[in-house]
């Protein structure tokens, strides 16, 4: 279930998103990011971070500009060892 999440948010999908397209709680899905970003898998940005300047869902995204009471993941770019 884990790599299907982070498939998923490869692909942009929201948390909403996920949950439907697994049939799974809005709360597992939570949980599941929650275990993927402790493993370093994917990252939670920051609004108005640098790092939304790279982020993929820039073009959607309200950014720091808007009040945005969601959160934000992407997966880092990984050097050949693996490592961030």
């Amino acid at each position: 279930m884990l790599e299907q999440i982070l498939e998923l948010i490869k692909e942009g999908k929201s948390l909403d998103e996920i949950a439907e397209r697994l049939s799974l709680p809005r709360e597992e899905v939570e949980g599941a990011l929650k275990i993927l970003e402790t493993l370093g898998y994917i990252e939670r940005v920051e609004l108005g971070s640098s790092t939304c300047e790279t982020c993929p869902l820039k073009s959607v995204c309200p950014g720091s500009c808007f009040r945005f009471k969601g959160q934000i993941y992407i997966v880092p770019e990984l050097n050949l060892s693996g490592q961030k």
